[in-house]
């Protein structure tokens, strides 16, 4: 089969490589339809994912139909149009016991070696799918699979961050970076508070988050709007969703006392100067999370089928798979919002 492989840092290559087998009775085999490209995926692409294994494939969001199954796998049905969760769990350890998959103490992730045990990801013709009947999700027929890609992590993501953040219909809500999860936490806010603003220095992501409903705005009048809107309260929630040291320190300048800052921006700093003055005088809540599809998934796929959420309309292109290592590039230097790759 054809599938993207990691080769080096910011080396990305199409080859042929040996079909994946059924190596686990509860594996699966999925013939990919549709594969999304990350943020996350950017962090092995540079280099900065520690003890990464070159040749991995990556990709940990994507769509396709269920080919072949192993012997004791019994919800997953061939033919089924399904998609993944992006962290395979076991379903037995002390978290997930306690439905927090994405703690599983043998949790993987789809595309990713060093940090995690080796997967290789959907950005291939082929996949194979560990435990398959907790890992694929079959897609409603009232759910497109452009949209459906969404649910195996950033809609669930950006859902998290508004859930986590305790938004209630009052509430202003602040979005720091408007990228594809910081647009999700937009969607997944804009029914749900009274107003939402949306903060970018790109003038498309701006404009996309203005799309979704947000009152959007460039970093420099984040702070006179937030005020504006709130008669010098500031925000009750600040979603951080860049990822950046910046919009986290500006993020408790932007809260209200007592607001709750929820992250979901991936941070590796071991040594953030967090500014813990601020934090005190204003009391504030300081919250970080993962997206949990496999919580999620349900009320989700029923908002998406209802027309009540339409994560697609991110998708800035749709890719050939060959055309991967031009996608990366694209998508890295934020020429593009949201790639697809079609194998």
């Amino acid at each position: 089969m054809k599938a993207v492989q990691l080769m080096g840092v910011e080396q990305l290559e199409v080859n042929e490589v040996p079909d994946p087998t059924i190596q686990q009775s509860t594996d699966a085999i999925v013939r990919v339809t549709h594969s999304a490209i990350c943020g996350a995926d950017l962090l092995p692409y540079h280099g900065w994912t520690p003890g990464f294994e070159f040749g991995t494939i990556p990709g940990h969001e994507f769509v396709g139909a269920v080919v072949e199954i192993g012997d004791a796998v019994t919800r997953t049905r061939v033919g089924s149009r399904v998609v993944n969760t992006s962290m395979v769990s076991c379903g037995v350890c002390y978290f997930c016991r306690r439905s927090i998959p994405t703690q599983c103490e043998k949790r993987a992730l789809f595309g990713y070696s060093g940090v995690y045990p080796r997967l290789d990801g959907g950005q291939a013709e082929l996949v194979r799918i560990p435990l398959a009947d907790r890992s694929l999700w079959e897609v409603p027929e009232s759910v497109s699979s452009e949209s459906a890609v969404f649910i195996a992590d950033i809609l669930p993501t950006g859902f998290a961050a508004i859930e986590r953040g305790g938004v209630k219909n009052q509430d202003v809500v602040v979005v720091l970076g408007c990228g594809p999860v910081g647009l999700m936490a937009i969607l997944s806010a804009v029914s749900m508070c009274r107003s939402v603003i949306g903060v970018d220095s790109i003038p498309a992501r701006r404009d996309m988050a203005a799309q979704l409903g947000a009152l959007a705005v460039d970093p420099g009048e984040a702070l006179e709007t937030v005020l504006e809107l709130t008669h010098g309260y500031g925000a009750d929630v600040v979603v951080e969703a860049s990822g950046s040291g910046a919009a986290l320190d500006s993020s408790l300048h932007l809260a209200r006392p007592q607001g709750v800052i929820s992250v979901v921006g991936a941070h590796f700093e071991p040594d953030f100067p967090l500014n813990n003055g601020v934090m005190f005088e204003k009391e504030l809540t300081l919250v970080f999370s993962v997206g949990n599809p496999s919580k999620d998934r349900e009320k989700l796929f029923a908002s998406i089928g209802s027309g009540a959420l339409d994560p697609q309309r991110i998708i800035s292109h749709t890719l050939p798979m060959i055309d991967a290592p031009k996608a990366y590039k694209d998508f890295d230097e934020k020429r593009a919002l949201k790639i697809v790759l079609t194998p």
